[in-house]
């Protein structure tokens, strides 16, 4: 008996207990994915006017239809083991002293029970349960003792006689079953929701059910076998790698050895020839010491003697005599070179060691070995196990199993990304890499890849099938490609770390420049003028050069300010030739002009929206929006050629993990590498192009598949806009007004000849800009920019339209006063009071954005009041 207790204990811990409320289950809804929670639990976790409720344990995400909670299916197993459970601690409760007692004795003398009817599912006394079975409408029921009950005789025929009630109509027994709303229904039911829906008897219905719950049973129990030998397989698998480790870990130490000794001895062998030459220097030095010495001590002693035996002493006579032998001696003293090998010297030879460090770490890195993956033949235990295994496993990893998210998780945009297919693998053959690939697309839209270490471009057909590839090989010399580019004749320019070499479709060399020039050149684009543009990780900088490989312009130094660059790894160019260069560095995007004028930057460090972790690779749309793959957060965020994040493309709910290198074909798909996976991805985005205007992000309502701009900060956007049109109208000079000004058909043919084309509302406003300054270039971000300038009745004024104030990530940060950016256009009296102006428009907060801060007096709050 207590082993029962335990095991309802255990049942009702881990079957029947809420994970809400932890307690037993009170109407049990059941989720997709098959976690079961209480009705009044749900209601009260959803939030007010969801449209889809994400589960408490698993954060899957399940719409809901009109009646919400109440929609969701019964769990009857759920509900049917709570009742029995139920009814047999009712039964067992002894320790308590209390007893189950007659359910249809009168209230106020109720006897103690000691049967059951499995029909009414009542408890009986003993004299009840005499009537029971004589009475007409219940003669037929069966009654069992309470003894019988607990020991489980007849949980079978409990089971077929177990009646499902209509959720519906309290008290109805449900017999039928509603194929359309897949739910049990009674015969009321049928007069009302039902009437035309399929249905069939809910006896028909269990037996089809239990048909297939069985053939899925018998399938999962051969599967389970299947398993079960896998798992054996995978543990001598696991062993078999164990082995591997060891044996190739036993090789690492012998090799290392071997390198070790043969280093020992040549490090001997050079402290022995050290030594020899040591030795004979000291020698040489040795020997003309001596000679010094020698002639030292002549030299002294001639001196002696002629000073004083010969001076001092001797006689007239004896000087006459000595005189010719004495002034010969000390002449050949004088003029003999006691060491000739130091005569008119002004160096003398020192012993030093030649060796290059670099040269040693290539050596050790390229001689010493290196890990590497090779095929060999699987177990035909294992085979079998495999093939067996595929008769139950349908799918094979490829598109059609890749769904895209049906809601929003952890902050991130539904995606309408689908993966088209994955190209590549590990090794030499065509359409395998040996390095993560980088990545290009034709006129043809045929993608073209670099392999570092496979020293290869290989050409894949717009359906990914391989065509062909090439060694990058030129004079008989082979290179590592990095970054790939397109010029306009279809031919291939490729950055080779200390070169720029160009290649033909078909392979053949054509060009190599910048061998002296470059230090490491990670990555190339060519703009729509067919000028070569490099990064130069190595030098911190960006060159342009022509399609011949004359320099042009070279711009960039190292550092985190605006124009310079720390880890220029990325490069792009969009329509207008404005060079997007991805500083991985410096964890941003910067933009540059034709000329390497510093423009704008966006982007952090971090996990948010706008925010990187890792740029890598970057790319433009058609209408200039800029690409970017964030690889440490796994996703590719799309921003508007102003640096405003419009939402995340991709993340890792599409299957994507450490993105890389990015292109976009001209049909609008999406081709990207993974690091680590030796494979490049083609995805299909539906609406990806978008053409993003101020005036769109402010005043259109959000329509069904387009980007989320909920997230982006209109407040201080807006704002910023605002200010920048606000301080040129009221500060600029007069002269300059006078001599800007414009007549309206100029005017409107510059506001046509912007690259985004106007929108009907815009059209419909060009009649209030008549006879406006215009003091600058036109702003990149789009036309309606020139609408919302008009509607300030304010000139333009700077190189951008959206200058930083803001403090948002997302917001691009633009040249500041200390740029070298050209400006000349703008007033003293206006740069002097531009940031008070500024500061003034970016404490405001007025209408659809948001509470005010400031009076209401403010120039910036009324002008956005009347926009």
């Amino acid at each position: 008996m207590a082993n029962s207790i335990d095991l309802l204990t255990k049942i009702n811990d881990e079957f029947l207990t809420c994970q809400i409320c932890f307690e037993t289950y009170t109407r049990p809804k059941s989720l997709n994915c098959q976690h079961t929670f209480c009705q009044k639990c749900l209601e009260d976790y959803l939030p007010a006017n969801s449209a889809s409720v994400t589960c408490p344990t698993c954060r899957c995400v399940q719409p809901l239809s009109d009646d919400g909670i109440n929609g969701l299916k019964d769990n009857f197993f759920i509900s049917s083991m709570a009742d029995m459970l139920k009814t047999v601690k009712e039964i067992r409760n002894d320790d308590e002293g209390a007893s189950m007692l007659c359910d249809t004795c009168d209230q106020d003398n109720r006897k103690v029970a000691n049967a059951r009817c499995l029909d009414c599912t009542d408890f009986l006394c003993h004299e009840c349960s005499t009537w029971h079975i004589r009475t007409k409408l219940t003669k037929h029921h069966k009654i069992v003792s309470l003894t019988e009950f607990e020991m489980g005789m007849h949980n079978e025929e409990l089971k077929h006689r177990a009646k499902i009630y209509c959720t519906i109509h309290d008290g109805e027994i449900a017999k039928i079953y509603c194929l359309t709303c897949q739910c049990a229904i009674c015969h009321e039911c049928l007069e009302c929701d039902h009437a035309k829906h399929r249905r069939c008897s809910l006896k028909e219905e269990v037996r089809n059910q239990v048909t297939q719950v069985e053939k899925l049973l018998k399938r999962s129990s051969s599967k389970a076998a299947i398993l079960q030998n896998l798992q054996t397989s995978l543990k001598e698998i696991i062993k078999l790698k164990k082995a591997d480790r060891d044996r190739v870990h036993e090789t690492i130490e012998k090799s290392c050895e071997t390198f070790i000794n043969a280093i020992l001895r040549r490090k001997q062998e050079l402290i022995d020839e050290l030594q020899s030459v040591h030795a004979m220097e000291i020698k040489h030095v040795s020997a003309d010491e001596d000679s010094v010495e020698l002639q030292l001590s002549s030299l002294v002693s001639c001196c002696e003697f002629t000073q004083k035996q010969v001076l001092e002493y001797g006689t007239p006579k004896e000087v006459l005599g000595l005189n010719n032998q004495m002034t010969l001696i000390l002449h050949q003293l004088l003029e003999t070179h006691p060491a000739l090998t130091y005569h008119k010297i002004e160096q003398i030879e020192s012993i030093q060691f030649d060796h290059n460090p670099d040269a040693c770490a290539r050596v050790v890195r390229d001689y010493l070995g290196k890990i590497t993956k090779r095929k060999i033949p699987i177990d035909e235990r294992l085979r079998k196990v495999l093939i067996e295994l595929d008769t139950y496993c349908v799918g094979d990893g490829t598109e059609d199993e890749l769904k895209p998210v049906d809601g929003a998780k952890d902050g991130v945009e539904a995606s309408e990304i689908r993966l088209l297919g994955q190209i590549g693998k590990q090794g030499m053959g065509d359409g395998e890499f040996e390095s993560t690939p980088n990545i290009v697309v034709n006129s043809a839209n045929e993608i073209i890849t670099s392999d570092y270490d496979g020293t290869k471009i290989q050409i894949f057909h717009p359906g990914t099938d391989f065509k062909d590839s090439f060694i990058t090989e030129m004079d008989q010399k082979i290179f590592k490609p990095t970054g790939i580019a397109i010029l306009r004749n279809d031919d291939i320019a490729v950055c080779c770390e200390v070169s720029v070499n160009i290649w033909t479709h078909e392979g053949k060399s054509v060009l190599s420049f910048g061998q002296n020039f470059f230090q490491n050149c990670t990555c190339i684009a060519v703009n729509s003028e067919n000028r070569i543009i490099v990064a130069d990780a190595g030098r911190h900088s960006v060159s342009v050069h022509t399609d011949t490989g004359k320099l042009l312009t070279q711009f960039g130094s190292q550092g985190k300010a605006e124009s310079k660059l720390m880890e220029p790894r990325y490069i792009t160019c969009d329509s207008q030739n404005n060079i997007i260069v991805s500083d991985s560095g410096d964890c941003n995007i910067k933009k540059f002009d034709s000329q390497g004028e510093f423009l704008l930057s966006f982007g952090s460090e971090g996990p948010e929206r706008g925010q990187f972790q890792g740029p890598r690779g970057v790319c433009t749309d058609k209408f200039d929006n800029i690409l970017v793959s964030d690889c440490w957060n796994h996703r590719i965020d799309l921003f508007t050629p102003d640096g405003c994040f419009i939402k995340h493309i991709a993340t890792k709910f599409d299957n994507l993990h450490f993105p890389w290198c990015i292109a976009l074909t001209s049909n609008g798909k999406l081709v990207l590498s993974e690091d680590y996976s030796w494979s490049f991805k083609l995805f299909s985005i539906p609406g990806l192009d978008i053409n993003v205007s101020m005036e769109d992000l402010i005043t259109s309502p959000p329509a069904p598949k387009m980007p989320d701009f909920g997230q982006l900060d209109i407040p201080s956007l807006f704002n910023n806009k605002v200010s920048w049109w606000l301080t040129s109208s009221s500060l600029q000079d007069t002269n300059n007004n006078k001599g800007n000004e414009v007549v309206n058909g100029d005017y409107s043919s510059r506001l046509y000849n912007n690259k985004a084309a106007s929108s009907a509302s815009d059209v419909a406003l060009m009649g209030k800009m008549n006879n406006l300054p215009l003091s600058s270039k036109m702003s990149s971000s789009s036309d309606n920019d020139s609408v919302l300038a008009s509607s300030a009745s304010a000139p333009l004024t700077g190189r951008q339209s959206v200058p930083n104030i803001g403090s948002s990530t997302n917001s691009p940060r633009l040249p500041t006063k200390n740029s070298n950016n050209n400006n000349s256009n703008v007033s003293p009296t206006l740069k002097k009071s531009h940031s008070f102006m500024m500061a003034d428009c970016h404490l405001s907060r007025v209408g659809s954005f948001g509470s005010p801060k400031r009076s209401s007096s403010s120039l910036s709050e009324q002008t956005m009041g009347t926009l």
